[in-house]
């Protein structure tokens, strides 16, 4: 077993990605292992989601995150299976009988009933190949964060509490009333700078135009970076979350407009996220242009051209949809 553990931990450091939450967690379960086995210990080493959350991601786990939503059901085994063709190779080279596999408790979560997960070993006739054509449209589920959990600008804070408005308050006017605002000074602003050329007897020169160029850009920037979400949220219910409206510790989150129990309109910051199935890497939303004719898709963070996944706000689930893959 030692040595199936050490063609492990070869084919993970000669193709790192520690950036990658199941890597991360297999690391640590696969030292673990190697230590109790050079000192002759065969037992498993076990460790729950509680623990590895925070061994893996500490700040995460001071911030209350719940370990089994940080560690979905099945995210250790997929990144595994993503890299099983590899692992065997590797392991048929060094003349080995036994493949890596993930094992887990049926344990479903829960405080004090976490799941247990460890590394252990099976004979390599007893597995699949794990190929990619095999999983190329395998749903994938997403999960959306927790209200607050993404942080608005600080100027914003003071209208999203907790990340979340509600419309029709009077918070919801303000906000509505500040987008208006912006949108009618941006346009005056561009129609006084065409203007004012438009009043100038004499040939323009260079510098002038320069400005004009520089106008109309500015202006396109900011109606499409910071007002162009807001209209677009009303039809599509999610959007791109634009940098300007984010905490600078946030790097990707939507705006997603939704209606309570009661059917009051809502709008908040979240983040839907999921895990790749190909290659264990993160998946966020992202645009869908210029390969993909709708407006937000899942790219996985590792290869976002390739791996791209549907992605229904209804049943927070996807399918992959990305370049065809070869049988």
């Amino acid at each position: 077993m030692l040595e199936v553990m050490r063609c492990l931990d070869e084919e993970l450091r000669k193709s790192p990605a520690p950036d990658v939450k199941a890597y991360k967690v297999i690391r640590v379960l696969l030292e673990a292992s190697i230590n109790a086995l050079e000192k002759g210990n065969q037992d498993p080493q076990t460790f729950d989601r509680a623990t590895l959350l925070e061994i893996c991601d500490p700040k995460v786990r001071a911030a209350g995150r719940d370990p089994a939503r940080w560690l979905p059901t099945t995210t250790l085994e997929t990144f595994l299976d993503a890299r099983m063709n590899s692992i065997r190779r590797r392991a048929e080279q060094m003349g080995l009988k036994h493949l890596p596999v993930i094992a887990s408790s049926e344990a479903k979560g829960g405080a004090g009933n976490q799941r247990i997960y460890w590394l252990t070993t099976q004979p390599i006739e007893n597995s699949d190949g794990g190929s990619l054509t095999g999983q190329a449209f395998r749903q994938i589920i997403y999960t959306r964060t927790e209200n607050g959990e993404v942080k608005p600008a600080l100027f914003l804070r003071l209208i999203f509490r907790e990340g979340v408005l509600e419309n029709r308050s009077w918070r919801g006017v303000m906000m509505l009333l500040t987008v208006l605002l912006g949108m009618g000074f941006l346009s005056l602003w561009v129609f006084a700078s065409l203007w004012s050329l438009s009043t100038i007897d004499q040939a323009l020169t260079l510098r002038q135009l320069v400005i004009s160029v520089l106008v109309v850009f500015l202006a396109w920037y900011i109606w499409r970076g910071v007002h162009q979400p807001w209209v677009e949220l009303i039809d599509n219910r999610v959007v791109k979350a634009p940098a300007p409206l984010l905490s600078f510790k946030e790097d990707s989150a939507e705006l997603e407009m939704y209606r309570d129990d009661d059917k009051r309109p809502w709008t908040r910051f979240v983040r839907f996220s999921s895990d790749c199935p190909f290659c264990g890497g993160r998946i966020l939303l992202a645009e869908g242009r210029p390969d993909h004719p709708v407006p937000l898709v899942g790219r996985c963070g590792e290869s976002p051209h390739a791996h791209v996944f549907s992605f229904d706000r209804a049943r927070l689930s996807g399918v992959y949809i990305g370049p065809r893959l070869q049988a």
